[in-house]
Parts: C-alpha cells; structure tokens; sequence
C-alpha cells in the first residue's frame, strides 16, 4: 500500500453504509476477541446512518474504491461540566488491520478536528470500552482528557469519555482529573455493590 494512495473525504453516495458497517466490523474483530464489545460496531448499517442525524458526518478512508477506515462527527448539544451546549460527538473510529500503523486513523482524527473546528463546535467528545486502552492512549497524545466514567447502557461494562477542547481546555488538569476520578469510584462501588 502505498501511503499517498489513501484519501480521506466524507462518505460520497457510491460508498454504501454496508461497506461502512463492513469496515467497523472488520476494525473491531480483534476487541471484540478480547471481549472488548462496544455494540454500535454490530449495528445494521441503517441504523449507523440514522445516528448521525442530518447533521452528522461519516469520513471514509478510501484506497482506491476500498473503505479500509471510518471516523464520524454526530452532532450533539447537552450540558456537563465538560460540555456547554454544541458540542461535536467523535464515533464510528476504524481502520482495518491490514491499514493500521500506516497513519490512516490519524489522517480521519486530524480531518475530523478541522471540520470541527469549521463548525464552531466548543469540543470533540467520544466514550469507548474501560478497557480500549488503545484507543485511550491515543486520545491522551491527541489533547483528549478524561472527563466522566459510567456504565454502558447494556450493563455488561464501563465507558470512559474523553474530551478535547477546540479552544483550549478552560479547566486546569487537576479539575478534570478530580471530577473523572470520582465519576470513576462512584461507578465502580454502584458496579461492585449493585447500588442504583
């Protein structure tokens, strides 16, 4: 594979979302061999299209007409303390196995950023499995940190988030970490003591 052959453009129409739903399955076979199930991998492809909303946008990695990654933007609004009003949800994040350690995620990341930023959202913010320390450490190295900790809707495990401002992060590490931190240990003690 030759490195300037990849293009990472949003999702044009000849693109289905089967293929789509194809990358993320074949992306994700690895977790989920290590029990690292994240369900909205296993989703039909309409409904991955639906999640996005009208607003939302699908980037595709494409080696000539072959989807070999996938990283989108849903367009979310909500109020936390690490969030205040529009914000920009990263999801759908693959690369098939035979692209990795190539930069392609890092070409959707830096491309997703930038679209991002052109919307004026105040943060990207993404959730994955406790244990996608992968994906975390990546985070980490990209300018996310980690702001909230819960138990996944299906119950069957954590999810941490992650957050990185567009703007520059308007609290100092020690707060962010404090607030993850008893996020963390109140979910864990609910998860321990099967406390609602």
């Amino acid at each position: 594979m030759n490195k300037t052959a990849i293009q990472i453009v949003e999702k044009p129409e000849w693109v289905s979302w089967d293929e789509v739903k194809q990358c993320l399955y074949e992306a994700h076979a690895q977790n989920r061999a290590e029990g690292i199930n994240m369900t909205h991998y296993l989703w039909p492809a309409e409904k991955i299209k639906e999640s996005l909303g009208e607003k939302g946008i699908m980037l595709v990695a494409l080696d000539g007409k072959k989807v070999v990654g996938t990283a989108a933007i849903a367009d979310k609004t909500g109020t936390s303390w690490y969030t205040n009003g529009h914000y920009a949800y990263a999801c759908f994040d693959a690369v098939i196995p035979d692209y990795r350690g190539r930069g392609v995620f890092k070409c959707l990341d830096n491309k997703r950023e930038c679209i991002a930023r052109g919307r004026e959202y105040s943060a990207l913010v993404f959730d994955t499995h406790s244990k996608n320390f992968y994906r975390q450490k990546i985070a980490r190295k990209n300018g996310y940190r980690f702001v909230n900790y819960f138990m996944a809707k299906s119950g069957d495990h954590n999810s941490v988030v992650m957050a990185k401002w567009l703007k520059g992060c308007p609290y100092s590490s020690l707060y962010c970490w404090k607030h993850y931190y008893i996020k963390k240990m109140r979910t864990l003690l609910k998860t321990k003591f099967h406390l609602k």
